[in-house]
């Protein structure tokens, strides 16, 4: 399966790695800082991060 359409790369890969890993990152930290926290914000926010690191990892995949 190629990220490539019509020789460009898919900008929605690139898009959506960024505010998933953007997103995540905040979640992350205000869940770190807040005095009473749960797993689960956790482990949501740290799949956002791993979710925009793939999508990242696809748009920057070499062909």
């Amino acid at each position: 399966m190629s990220n490539l359409k019509g020789g460009k790369r898919n900008k929605w890969y690139l898009i959506l790695g960024i505010i998933f890993l953007v997103y995540g990152t905040y979640r992350l930290y205000t869940h770190l800082t807040a005095e009473k926290t749960d797993n689960f914000g956790s482990v949501l926010a740290v799949g956002f991060i791993v979710f925009g690191i793939y999508d990242l990892f696809r748009y920057f995949r070499k062909v």
